[in-house]
């Protein structure tokens, strides 16, 4: 904050969102997406840099999961599992705005990690709680590294986001043989409001 210039001005924001939330395997030849609906909170800063480009982290508390087949045997697909689970995810993505007419319109990258809390899972018709790290079950890691995308469009402090994040870890706590990889990938839609001067 210090190396900031005099005349920067660092805004806070919060949004509030709905996601569709997935977990993606490879399943032969195919990749298959078990989804689900979520939601996200946040609370985030948007710190000036150099002339438009802005540093934007976040924290956020988002609700995600999917279904995934944890069987060996992956043609027959006997065992499908479906979760969902609460994570504490920190964005901090480098955001590159400009304005139209009287709207600013953003687009972000970064990375962000995810650190999951708890949850829980079903197959058939059972049902259990989430063990993140457990490598005796068919739990799921408890962290992963993921790469964020998105925009946003701002008029008068309210904004309209679009975000789309893909992890990059495997989140199989055990993976036997045969069974592929598994990746967290999330869209969220989110309506904010930054707390900066009017322009």
């Amino acid at each position: 904050m210090a190396i900031l210039p005099a005349t920067a001005q660092v805004a806070f924001g919060v949004r509030a969102g709905a996601s569709y939330s997935s977990l993606t395997q490879k399943v032969g030849t195919t990749y298959e997406s078990g989804a689900r609906m979520g939601y996200s909170i946040a609370g985030m800063m948007d710190i000036p840099l150099y002339r438009r480009f802005s540093l934007r982290p976040e924290i956020a508390f988002a609700n995600q999961g999917g279904a995934w087949y944890s069987v060996p045997e992956m043609g027959n697909m006997a065992l499908r599992n479906r979760c969902w689970y609460y994570s504490l995810q920190v964005p901090v993505n480098l955001a590159f705005t400009f304005p139209i007419m009287d709207v600013r319109v953003s687009i972000l990258c970064g990375p962000v990690a995810d650190f999951s809390l708890f949850g829980r899972m079903t197959s058939r018709q059972t049902g259990e709680d989430l063990v993140f790290g457990n490598t005796q079950e068919k739990d799921l890691k408890p962290f992963d590294l993921a790469v964020n995308a998105g925009l946003a469009v701002e008029y008068k402090r309210y904004f309209f986001s679009i975000n789309s994040l893909c992890g990059t870890f495997d989140r199989r706590a055990v993976k036997r043989e045969g069974e592929s990889r598994l990746f967290q990938n999330n869209v969220t839609f989110s309506l904010g409001y930054f707390f900066r001067p009017a322009q």
